[in-house]
């Protein structure tokens, strides 16, 4: 139960921190979006709608079901939540250089490529099949995995899912 509790306190001190030492707004929302931060924090029971809502100074632009979509100035993001407002997945598009970096930035972060695939994506034109691939890093706290979707027919967007495995 203290090593819990030392845990727990150091995670929170951390989660802070990071966002507490961002000096604006958009750096705030930057932040969030950097590796250290998602792998740490998502799935973590701190990690909230509303603690994103507060610390980011952001208002959802749409809600379906438990996903609130966020605009970030950069990027949109949807932060999908459990029933009490953990956000246990976030979603992102990207295009181009900024899609690759944040690929990169993972793989820098430690990040591994453990497979790839297909997948059946409808948009208002029809079906199309886009390519995925799946990068992992495993924590203490379980591995955090990062599905990157391309589509050939849109060769510059990444269409990416953050999620902590159990």
């Amino acid at each position: 139960m203290e090593k819990f509790l030392k845990t727990a306190v150091l995670a929170i001190f951390m989660c802070f921190s990071l966002v507490g030492n961002a000096q604006s707004t958009q750096e705030k929302r930057a932040s969030i979006l950097t590796p250290p931060y998602y792998t740490n924090w998502i799935g973590a029971d701190f990690f909230t709608i509303a603690t994103i809502e507060h610390e980011c100074e952001v208002t959802p632009v749409r809600i379906v079901d438990l996903t609130f979509f966020y605009d970030f100035g950069t990027c949109f993001v949807g932060m999908v939540a459990n029933t009490k407002g953990v956000i246990i997945q976030m979603t992102l598009r990207l295009f181009g250089e900024k899609g690759q970096e944040f690929i990169q930035d993972a793989m820098d972060y430690g990040y591994e490529r453990i497979g790839n695939g297909e997948d059946l994506n409808m948009r208002s034109n029809g079906l199309s099949i886009s390519n995925v691939e799946q990068y992992r890093k495993k924590t203490e706290h379980g591995s955090v995995y990062l599905e990157v979707s391309r589509n050939p027919e849109f060769v510059n967007e990444y269409q990416i899912a953050i999620y902590r495995g159990k």
